[in-house]
């Protein structure tokens, strides 16, 4: 009867076998072990071959497809069930920033809104906290920031002074990493790390490992890493977004958290 590929394939692997015995038999010290292993190999295989290896293509499914892909997804859902699912909270937002529906999104609107300046809320800085807050854990998140010609993301402690300008440093409370001008980040440590990108980012990756005392970013896309702060938790921690002004337009852009449902 006609060949079928898994046959076709099943031969060629018994002639490469069998090219690999004659290399071992010519080698001036035959390592007969590795002969007989091939051999033992070569027999299994016929054995197989006829019945059980081919006619049951069940059995080769797994062998089918990305397997590397595959490998990675179980990882990931042993390693990290998935992305920290976090929401913005609206009480924080400064006035002129517009929260989508969901919650996820958060940009800089021309119109400064008619809300109450409650204690949470920030009134100079264009900046939103996320609602979970965080004090143990290992915690990853990734943002949206493509087209995006300045942000500002991170965590901030919980007890930060939300009114006026203070300095944006892990001292004040503060974990961030900076965008300017589309490629120049700044990681807002002391001293401040800076780097200029080769191209713009789309997505931005944050870990927090809170008995770690570590907070670090990432370019989500290829995983990259990007810089590391080194410190220690002794408060709950807020994720901090801010979109940064629109530009009349040129940064209009939201910063968008993503969910693994979307």
């Amino acid at each position: 009867g006609k060949m079928t590929i898994n046959q076709a394939r099943v031969e060629t692997s018994l002639k490469e076998l069998q090219r690999l015995k004659c290399m071992q038999e010519e080698a001036i010290c035959a390592h007969k072990d590795i002969a007989a292993f091939l051999e033992s190999l070569e027999k299994g295989m016929e054995v197989l071959t006829p019945k059980g290896f081919i006619s049951r293509e069940l059995s080769l499914g797994k062998f089918k497809g990305p397997i590397q892909y595959m490998t990675w997804k179980e990882m990931e859902s042993i390693l990290c069930p998935g992305l920290s699912l976090i929401t913005l909270d609206p009480k924080t937002a400064h006035p002129n920033l517009v929260i989508s529906e969901d919650r996820t999104s958060v940009w800089h609107g021309d119109v400064k809104q008619m809300i109450p300046d409650n204690p949470e809320r920030f009134d100079s800085s264009v900046a939103v906290l996320g609602l979970e807050a965080f004090n143990k854990g290992k915690w990853y998140w990734e943002v949206e920031v493509a087209k995006k010609t300045k942000w500002t993301v991170g965590v901030a402690r919980e007890s930060i002074s939300r009114k006026g300008c203070c300095p944006l440093t892990p001292t004040d409370g503060f974990w961030l990493l900076r965008l300017r001008n589309s490629l120049e980040l700044k990681a807002l440590d002391v001293p401040s790390f800076s780097t200029v990108l080769k191209s713009s980012l789309s997505k931005m990756g944050i870990y927090l490992d809170y008995e770690g005392g570590q907070v670090s970013f990432y370019n989500a896309e290829d995983m990259s890493h990007i810089y590391t702060f080194s410190s220690t938790f002794t408060e709950q921690l807020l994720p901090y977004f801010c979109p940064c002004l629109n530009d009349s337009g040129d940064n209009l852009e939201p910063l968008s958290i993503i969910h693994a449902q979307k």
